[in-house]
């Protein structure tokens, strides 16, 4: 059987430019830093953030240092902002769906080279050429860098053992605006589908953020209620969330171990920022067959047997009545 090799990525969204933190990102052999242009909105910050215009082209620069005796070859890529089902936002463009709000992919807005090679105790500068979109837009853009050090020959060959492999990279953020108008964010709800995470049941809402503007210190409170059930039968909250802009992401309540269970059923969400609220009711049907398959492949699962249970006891009540009235028969019979 082939070992499957899980690429963990630990990525650290630079707020400002940070250290990594673990025991092993300790080790990373290389460090990236923004050069902060002069049209940087907020002078303090150490990713971009950025005031533009309408088609206005700037190359931005990153440093890149290397502290080892041998040369370091980076990966490097561009991607717009997401958020994760954990409800963060997420750099790593290790998510393949495009928000169906998003009007400018910032991988089609800067052209950046995709490997640099590091010389051993020394440090390089490389251009991003950014060319922003003709038309004039309000909000923000969101982004970042990442920058993932290549596998060498001999690691690639060690990894062939491993089960995970821990990959770490540095994320520099770019967040572009081109007005200084506010945008309120807006949340809706999209589907209600059954599913699951890491082979366990869960219940899945997919909350779309539809507007150009980050959403911090979310909290979002669902619920799962039988069709006209007046109790929960199943609930999740969480809070300070992040969500990107024009991104959406499926907020998931687990089922805790149980079986899915055909029927209609309703989740019942409140969203609260601080600022503005928003609440959602979606009705939603789980067919016979969707619960059977995801039922198969549920690990840790609670059976249901209640049914076997009744089912039994109505087989002992009707042997009972068949015995009672075969005894009352036989009495009556002795009778004459």
């Amino acid at each position: 059987m082939k070992k499957i090799i899980s690429y963990l990525f630990s990525l650290f969204i630079l707020v400002g430019f940070v250290l990594p933190i673990s025991v092993e990102a300790a080790e990373m052999n290389f460090s990236v830093q923004a050069v902060i242009p002069e049209n940087q909105v907020d002078k303090g910050k150490t990713y971009f953030d950025l005031k533009m215009s309408p088609d206005q082209k700037q190359d931005l620069e990153i440093t890149m240092k290397n502290d080892t005796s041998k040369d370091v070859t980076v990966e490097i890529g561009i991607n717009t902002a997401t958020t994760n089902d954990n409800g963060i936002a997420d750099y790593s463009g290790n998510s393949e769906k495009k928000d169906s709000t998003l009007k400018y992919d910032l991988s089609e807005l800067i052209e950046i080279e995709k490997e640099v090679t590091i010389p051993a105790k020394g440090e390089t500068t490389i251009t991003a050429h950014l060319k922003m979109p003709a038309e004039t837009f309000d909000g923000v853009l969101l982004g970042g860098f990442t920058f993932v050090e290549k596998e060498s020959t001999e690691n690639k060959e060690v990894q062939e053992g491993a089960q995970i492999v821990n990959k770490f990279a540095y994320t520099i953020g770019i967040q572009l605006q081109e007005t200084d108008k506010l945008i309120e964010p807006e949340l809706v709800l999209n589907d209600v589908l059954p599913g699951q995470v890491n082979f366990r049941n869960v219940v899945q809402a997919n909350i779309q953020n539809t507007e150009a503007a980050i959403i911090k210190n979310l909290t979002v409170d669902g619920k799962i209620f039988k069709k006209d059930g007046k109790e929960a039968l199943y609930e999740a909250k969480r809070t300070d969330l992040r969500i990107a802009p024009n991104s959406n992401f499926n907020f998931g309540i687990s089922l805790e171990n149980e079986e899915f269970k055909p029927g209609t059923y309703v989740f019942k969400g409140v969203a609260n920022s601080g600022e503005k609220e928003w609440k959602f009711e979606k009705e939603f049907t789980i067919k016979s067959e969707v619960a059977k398959e995801l039922n198969s492949t549920a690990v840790e699962l609670d059976k249901d047997y209640s049914l076997y249970i009744y089912l039994s006891i109505g087989l002992v009540v009707l042997i009972l009545l068949l015995i009672i009235l075969y005894l009352l028969k036989k009495i009556k019979s002795n009778k004459q």
